[in-house]
């Protein structure tokens, strides 16, 4: 979720006024744990494997879905978020599931090695980055990142695909990410400069989401400026892929 510690915008919210309590509680009937696992079908348990990674930190924990899933798979898993309602809920979740997961209420500016260590990978997953607008914040929280990593550790880095959803071409299957049949996604406010996204449950309770529309070709670049090469990226978890006919971008890169 969004870590920007007292980060404004003139059209958003802060984060921690959009991921309210309410909304936070309503969270995983959004996702849908056992369907967002089988919609992913092991991916970042797969690549973290295939780079040789064994410790994991992952700097967008939310209601801590991929913090559990890596954690399960065997790694080494440290979990952090930004928003103290989101964080209260994955420490929940691993209660609930018999698993003990250090995790820490830290926006990205706060992010330390000298506390928290350094990693074989990062993981900022939920297309969490994209809650900050300015591109020198961006870069300011990539290279936290970065100084989070063992030399030639990993970076993934996901997003919205705001090519399409820009172009007019919004798409939520529900197949990967938002799984559960008891919410829907859509659309509000859409320029380049924000997206609304509108999250309506089945109790008539809706909610809503403001960010930057981060094209993924922006996101490439920040990267590569922020100490980091060997840029990949995934549409819906597939290499080979159609930019207007996928949900998320999955970014990968190695600390240089």
């Amino acid at each position: 979720m969004n870590q920007m510690s007292g980060h404004k915008h003139s059209e958003v919210a802060s984060y921690a006024t959009q991921y309210s309590k309410k909304f936070v509680e309503r969270w995983d009937d959004l996702i849908d744990w056992d369907k967002r696992k089988a919609g992913e079908n092991g991916f970042f348990e797969n690549l973290l494997k295939q780079h040789g990674v064994k410790s994991v930190i992952d700097v967008s924990t939310g209601s801590g879905f991929h913090a559990v899933q890596l954690k399960q798979a065997g790694f080494d898993v440290v979990a952090t978020d930004g928003s103290s309602t989101m964080l209260t809920k994955a420490r929940e979740n691993f209660r609930q599931r018999g698993l003990t997961i250090e995790s820490h209420y830290r926006d990205w500016q706060s992010l330390d090695p000298a506390e928290l260590g350094r990693f074989d990978a990062v993981v900022c997953l939920g297309s969490s980055l994209c809650h900050v607008f300015a591109a020198h914040e961006r870069l300011e929280v990539l290279e936290k990142f970065r100084a989070l990593l063992n030399p030639g550790g990993l970076l993934i880095v996901d997003q919205r695909n705001f090519f399409a959803i820009r172009a007019g071409k919004f798409k939520s299957s529900g197949n990967y990410y938002y799984c559960g049949t008891h919410a829907s996604v859509g659309l509000g406010q859409v320029d380049e400069h924000v997206c609304e996204f509108i999250y309506s449950f089945d109790n008539a309770e809706q909610y809503r989401l403001q960010v930057y529309p981060l094209l993924p070709g922006e996101l490439k670049g920040e990267v590569l400026k922020s100490g980091f090469s060997t840029h990949e990226s995934y549409g819906d978890f597939q290499r080979d892929y159609d930019m207007m006919n996928c949900d998320f971008v999955i970014h990968t890169a190695r600390a240089v």
